[in-house]
């Protein structure tokens, strides 16, 4: 699911961490502003895009097709994994340097996003949603 989502260009700039060490996920659940479920997941994927890769398409490519990039492969994942009863969580908010230095990143990588995945000990409703009349403007 994380390899054969489409990227820009083709260029596939992204990799992907997939991390069970419980000191590194501790690690990464502190430099994520101590979300401590983080580390309690039995695996916790990073997600990064990798700048030269990108490059091709200059500072859009750097700025926008590489977070989508990224995202585009980790949506598919979290699919993935709910059709298979496991949970999951986007987390965006967490010390990037931080969390480079944790997972000894070279320079040209940056983490986009952590994904703990696990067991879910409960399964709750949805959160509300905008209705389609505000998200959607159709055009005819």
């Amino acid at each position: 699911a994380l390899i054969w989502a489409p990227s820009a260009g083709n260029f596939q700039s992204r990799k992907f961490y997939f991390v069970f060490n419980e000191k590194v996920k501790r690690d990464l659940a502190e430099a994520a502003l101590d979300q401590d479920f983080i580390a309690q997941a039995p695996l916790t994927i990073v997600g990064c895009f990798d700048k030269k890769k990108i490059d091709y398409y200059g500072e859009r490519g750097r700025n926008l097709y590489s977070i989508c990039d990224v995202s585009i492969s980790i949506q598919n994942m979290m699919l993935v994994a709910e059709e298979n009863n496991l949970g999951t969580c986007w987390v965006g908010a967490f010390d990037e340097k931080e969390i480079a230095k944790i997972l000894n990143l070279p320079n040209n990588l940056r983490p986009i996003v952590i994904v703990p995945v696990g067991f879910p000990a409960e399964k709750p409703s949805p959160p509300p949603r905008v209705s389609n009349g505000q998200a959607i403007k159709e055009i005819k």
